[in-house]
């Protein structure tokens, strides 16, 4: 027996060292990203210059502190528990988690590697020079109210004590005038400098409706460093809130994509650190580390399928991974009712996200009832402060309260019928399913009316839509899809039904930013519609010369102006099979690109342009859905001479929408 415990202790030994060679041989490659490379434009050193222009090498990766069960350590760590159990001495050394061997004991934040001369801490160069104690004040404000409401993730008082030193530094500097004091680089990248760049970024793109300059310089400076420590650093749990804050501001500066993509590896690093198991976190010595770090896992979950929902890409975060004990984040109301929210849109994607076309699918009510019940059951569970109204009305009123609970009352009502929304739309996704399922169709129908009621009256008669507009527009265009939906497949029991709140939500849009990825995701589902047109027998008359105006809706507050359909726009746009607003449009980079100079006057006129084509296709739509019983001869639809035109005869074969494609539906399902 003895023999044989000291052959399984040599077999452990051997696993030990040959994890830690791979260890060291790890940390010595570098990767390339972590070279130090000369500044761009200067000039070569010699071979000796060069050698004291090392690269820092990385500090030991820590052990993560959860190790899953396919694991090498956690085999490795059975192997030692067992004999350690069969009393063999020594056995026990080295069990201890990873998380242990971290210092989490408060201590002066440290200043991160110094980087070569010309680098990003340079007094002319780095943004952060640019802002005075006002404005740095002002913009932690619209911080606190507009961000750090819904997700805490970094506690505010230690930003706050920061600002002051950090503010009487760059006096002190200032007064220096040309003689950089010695500590730059330490100060300027100092972890809560980048920090507080991160917040002020955030509020900037707030303020300015995602399209911020200064924030834009701002983030420039820091990304060397984001990038380095989410590629190559390891994982630190001081840094896990300042990347999340990264994440949102990407998706406040309208790249919904890289917020997704961003949200989704701080999601992974969390659970690298072992974040989502109780002990894990409670092995966190500085209660307000540990109070951030339990903050920004809860976000980053929420948000994580918040913007798998608006990518309609996968998320990373699942229930069945997480500690059922893990404590919720306390004093947050609407970050824990979000909690509950996102484990109800886990299983409503589980339902309506399928690889085959969602038309051929059957819909069983008995799913999506059961599931209806769960939604208003959660809701009944949602604290009351951030409650608003009753349900049984069919206007949502304005909550009322001081700004930050009117917000969140704001924004729980919202969510409430997103989510609704999005479980009940697979009943509109041909005229089959909408004749076999009438009751769930005319609740989404509803639902979403009425959201765009809401919407209409926020903006009417408050300044919030307009403030936040990145926020209120996601409930918008699924809503807008909604009712286009119900419109182009069943007409005859939703056209006239849904035509008011229509052109109210498009009336919403016409101060739409170019920039927006809302915009960007609104001018591809007009090309895609566009596309389709012709093969359900459509045609652009905006070729013929028509001079048409767009539909306004009884009540808009807009009926002034309304753009005619004819000039170089609609020529461009307009071409069967030639350019689509996509490409002719200020919306057409992608996620992640550099913006694309562009003229005021496309940028002024986007949302009008959404509005016009919106208004076209919609009206051509509903018009070929009213002439399918007599398509002999030809037949325009539309208002005022424009929009989509019946073909001739030859295209009596054209399909139709509900008749098993599911082609219209495919055409505006990123609009979700």
């Amino acid at each position: 027996m003895a023999d044989q415990v000291r052959q399984l202790q040599q077999q452990v030994d051997s696993l030990v060292n040959s994890v830690d060679s791979l260890r060291q041989e790890t940390a010595r490659l570098a990767p390339l990203q972590d070279r130090v490379l000369p500044p761009p434009g200067a000039t070569p050193l010699s071979s000796t210059s060069s050698e004291h222009r090392q690269r820092v090498p990385l500090p030991p990766r820590v052990q993560p502190c959860f190790n899953g069960p396919t694991s090498l350590n956690f085999a490795v760590g059975v192997a030692k528990d067992t004999l350690h159990q069969m009393g063999y001495p020594g056995a026990k050394d080295g069990l201890d988690d990873g998380c242990a061997q971290q210092d989490t004991t408060p201590h002066a934040s440290p200043s991160l590697a110094p980087v070569p001369s010309g680098s990003l801490a340079q007094s002319p160069t780095d943004p952060i020079w640019e802002f005075d104690e006002v404005e740095i004040m002002r913009l932690l404000k619209v911080y606190r109210e507009e961000v750090d409401v819904m997700y805490p993730v970094a506690s505010m008082g230690p930003i706050m004590e920061h600002v002051k030193y950090l503010v009487a530094w760059m006096d002190t500097a200032r007064r220096g005038c040309a003689v950089p004091p010695p500590d730059l680089e330490s100060v300027i990248l100092h972890p809560k400098t980048l920090l507080l760049k991160i917040l002020m970024c955030c509020a900037l793109a707030v303020a300015e409706h995602g399209n911020s300059p200064r924030a834009s310089r701002l983030y420039d400076s820091i990304q060397p460093l984001v990038d380095k420590m989410l590629m190559s650093s390891p994982a630190d749990v001081t840094q896990l809130s300042f990347l999340a804050l990264c994440a949102g501001y990407r998706f406040l500066s309208n790249d919904e994509v890289l917020a997704w993509r961003l949200i989704g590896q701080v999601a992974r690093l969390c659970f690298e650190l072992g974040l989502h198991r109780r002990e894990c976190l409670q092995k966190i010595a500085d209660s307000q580390i540990r109070r951030d770090a339990l903050h920004t896992f809860w976000s980053a979950y929420v948000l994580d399928r918040r913007w798998s929902f608006g990518t309609g890409l996968p998320f990373v975060c699942h229930d069945d991974k997480i500690d059922p004990k893990l404590p919720y984040p306390e004093g947050s109301p609407f970050l824990v009712a979000m909690i509950g929210y996102s484990r109800l849109s886990a299983k409503i994607w589980r339902l309506v996200d399928h690889f085959e076309p969602a038309v051929v699918r059957e819909l069983r009510p008995h799913d999506f009832e059961e599931l209806d019940r769960e939604i208003m059951e959660w809701y009944e569970t949602v604290p009351e402060q951030i409650k608003s109204g009753p349900l049984d009305v069919d206007k949502m009123p304005v909550p009322s309260g001081p700004y930050d609970l009117q917000r969140q009352r704001i924004w729980t009502r919202l969510r409430l019928n997103q989510v609704r929304i999005w479980l009940y739309t697979p009943a509109l996704h041909s005229a089959m399913s909408i004749a076999e399922n009438a009751q769930p169709a005319r609740k989404v129908v509803d639902l979403a009316k009425q959201t765009i009621r809401f919407l209409a009256h926020l903006n009417n008669e408050t300044d919030q839509y307009r403030r936040m507009q990145a926020f209120y527009h996601q409930f918008l265009t699924s809503s807008i899809a909604v009712l286009f939906l119900a419109s182009t497949h069943a007409p005859l029991q939703f056209s006239a039904l849904c035509r008011d709140e229509f052109y109210m939500a498009l009336d919403l849009i016409k101060d739409m930013s170019a920039r927006s990825w809302v915009s960007r995701r609104l001018w591809r589902t007009i090309r895609s519609l566009r596309e389709y047109a012709p093969r359900l027998g459509l045609e652009d008359s905006s070729e013929r010369g028509s001079t048409g105006k767009p539909y306004l809706y009884a009540g808009s507050v807009n009926s002034g102006r309304s753009p005619g359909l004819a000039g170089p726009f609609n020529a461009a746009v307009g071409r069967a099979g030639g350019s689509a607003p996509m490409e002719a449009s200020p919306s057409a980079p992608t996620p992640g690109s550099q913006s694309q100079p562009m003229h005021m006057a496309d940028e002024e006129s986007n949302g009008v342009r959404l509005q016009t084509e919106m208004s076209r296709i919609y009206e051509g739509y509903m018009g070929m859905n009213g002439a399918v019983g007599d398509i002999s001869s030809p037949v325009h639809v539309g208002f005022g001479g424009a929009g989509l035109t019946l073909a001739e005869p030859s295209m009596r074969g054209a399909q139709f929408p509900g008749r098993g494609d599911g082609g219209v539906y495919q055409q505006v399902k990123d609009m979700f």
